[in-house]
């Protein structure tokens, strides 16, 4: 009786609607776009589980359950992407974020740096202090306008200035997520030293001034004189060119 009366409507009111699962199936394909998936995704939650209980109380006049089971299926893919797209994308935010403050904690130990250096130029000397407390009470306000206290993760800068010079360091934490720790922040100033003198030039080598190269002529010999009471032995002419050789 109940399945005759079914088929009856069904025949008057015609083909059933599937406009739950057509909804569902669209914004199964439309939760593939990360920036569209919570939303789609609930849409396409909502438009099967509405399309299930109305197909199921009136079979006759809503149908589509196909399509709104692959909806369903692409919203879940769809939302998985996005929850691994949001992963990455968190930790690409959260990096950032730690660089920055590391850039903002290399600003503010510069700050301290150059709040010292204008003591320098003032007294001659950089101020025999340590603690950033201490510094604060020498710099402020007559060399510097603001000297921070703490670097960009809430950490004390460390102050250690002697009249040559000077060191500030700071300690970042770990990296989010890593076990890796950074190595500290340090800034030193201090006078510098002079420039050494240029070494002096190379000895020349004997000769090296004529233009071959060469060693150049000899020097004479110095004439040695003869000893007190001998003479000195005569030398013999040269032989004349005219004369024969041989000749007495």
């Amino acid at each position: 009786m109940l399945r005759r009366s079914a088929a009856r409507r069904y025949v008057e009111l015609g083909k059933p609607s599937e406009r739950y699962g057509v909804a569902a199936l669209v914004a199964g394909w439309a939760s593939l776009l990360p920036p569209l998936a919570p939303a789609a995704a609930l849409l396409a939650v909502a438009a099967s589980l509405l399309g299930t209980f109305l197909a199921g109380r009136v079979p006759e006049r809503y149908a589509g359950g196909r399509k709104m089971v692959f909806g369903l299926l692409l919203s879940l893919v769809g939302m998985g992407i996005f929850m691994v797209e949001a992963h990455f994308f968190w930790r690409w935010k959260v990096n950032q974020a730690y660089d920055a403050r590391v850039e903002v904690t290399r600003y503010r130990l510069s700050l301290v740096g150059d709040a010292l250096g204008r003591y320098r130029q003032a007294i001659g000397e950089y101020p025999t202090l340590s603690g950033i407390m201490a510094a604060k009470a020498s710099l402020e306000p007559k060399y510097g306008a603001l000297v921070p206290s703490l670097d960009a993760f809430d950490g004390a800068i460390s102050v250690d200035s002697r009249p040559e010079g000077f060191t500030l360091s700071a300690w970042p934490p770990p990296r989010p997520r890593t076990d890796w720790v950074p190595p500290p922040i340090v800034v030193r100033g201090g006078f510098q030293p002079a420039p050494a003198p240029p070494p002096p030039p190379p000895p020349e080598a004997p000769g090296e001034g004529t233009p071959d190269g060469g060693t150049g002529p000899a020097a004479p010999a110095p004439a040695i004189p003869a000893e007190r009471g001998t003479s000195a032995p005569a030398q013999e002419p040269a032989p004349s060119a005219t004369e024969p050789p041989g000749a007495p």
